[in-house]
């Protein structure tokens, strides 16, 4: 399969190289993006290749309209000239409008726009990624206010030093989103949606959805737990396999505090289920109702590959993050006994 060509065609030198710079770095679909400041390299470019999609300063593009429209699947023309309607396509010439003067990462944000809305599409788009093992790391426990949060976003920033890492929360109601710098306007149950329904798109949607924060992308929880319960094991099965096999993960982090239906099978999917426990007489007894239901309704399994661990007092600092260290290197324990 041939990758799709992203085009930067600006006279300026300077800036075409810092576009196409942030472009590498920030945008993770698996574009090869080629940069040009001539006209003539160009157009002798279009001669033999097809651009999926262009980025043209309006100067730069002038007169070029009916080539671009023939050879270039989207175009999207940045404005030079005192640019202050809103961004958006223009019926008139077919091609998507903005200023050339907003932040990279703007641009970058219309780019997944224009990705998602063209009417050609870009159906084969994944995301760079090496072929990879993904291991799913579940978080549950019977017992409240354990620390399981606290400790699940602890792990998956340790994880995500070395690999490439994303946390799904199936908490309603979460605060975990008043940890991001800007409120999610869309959150698990669109990327479930588009997992189903429009899967050929989904590495962008994905794109467009997650919120990076220290090295971990994250997928805003949903609202409620009739949403959540709504999911189910196969979805949430369905989900993950396209995080793997297209966007590349190495470890999908599970909070699990609210129920999908089919919610053993999911805690029997995991590859290594961390369970906090406490010492004292109520919760213990939880814990022993908690392990006689698995093992009475078959999942056993899921106790052999469990993680049992205490949420110590001392949440924060070098201690506790020392101490999620060494629960991630039992956890790699677990994963080996199940190779």
């Amino acid at each position: 399969m041939m990758e799709s060509i992203l085009a930067i065609f600006d006279k300026s030198t300077l800036y075409s190289m810092r576009l196409s710079e942030y472009l590498r770095e920030h945008l993770k679909l698996s574009f090869s993006i080629q940069t040009f400041t001539e006209k003539e390299e160009f157009m002798a470019f279009l001669e033999s290749e097809e651009v999926s999609l262009l980025v043209a300063s309006s100067s730069a593009s002038l007169g070029l309209e009916d080539i671009l429209r023939d050879r270039c699947g989207s175009v999207m023309i940045l404005e030079e000239e005192d640019f202050k309607g809103p961004s958006g396509w223009d019926d008139n010439d077919g091609f998507f409008h903005m200023s050339k003067y907003l932040p990279a990462g703007k641009i970058l944000e219309k780019i997944l726009t224009v990705c998602m809305e063209s009417p050609d599409g870009f159906s084969d788009l994944g995301i760079r990624h090496m072929e990879n093992d993904c291991k799913v790391i579940g978080l549950y426990t019977p017992l409240s206010g354990s620390g399981q949060t606290t400790l699940a976003v602890q792990m998956a920033e340790q994880l995500a030093r070395t690999n490439k890492t994303i946390f799904i929360s199936f908490e309603s109601f979460s605060a975990l989103t008043r940890t991001f710098d800007d409120e999610a306007k869309q959150d698990i149950t669109d990327m479930m949606y588009y997992a189903d329904c429009e899967r050929d798109k989904f590495c962008i949607y994905l794109e467009k959805i997650k919120i990076r924060k220290y090295g971990v992308d994250y997928i805003a929880p949903a609202k409620t737990a009739m949403q959540i319960k709504e999911m189910g094991y196969e979805k949430v099965r369905e989900l993950i396999a396209l995080l793997s096999r297209e966007a590349g993960y190495e470890y999908v982090i599970l909070d699990l505090k609210d129920y999908p239906e089919g919610f053993f099978d999911i805690l029997s999917m995991c590859d290594v289920l961390y369970t906090i426990g406490r010492n004292n007489s109520a919760d213990q007894y939880r814990m022993g109702k908690y392990n006689k239901v698995l093992c009475e309704n078959g999942y056993e399994e899921v106790l052999s590959k469990t993680v049992r661990c205490f949420f110590p007092d001392d949440c924060g600092g070098a201690s506790y993050k020392k101490h999620v260290g060494e629960l991630i290197k039992k956890g790699q324990e677990v994963l080996l006994l199940g190779a």
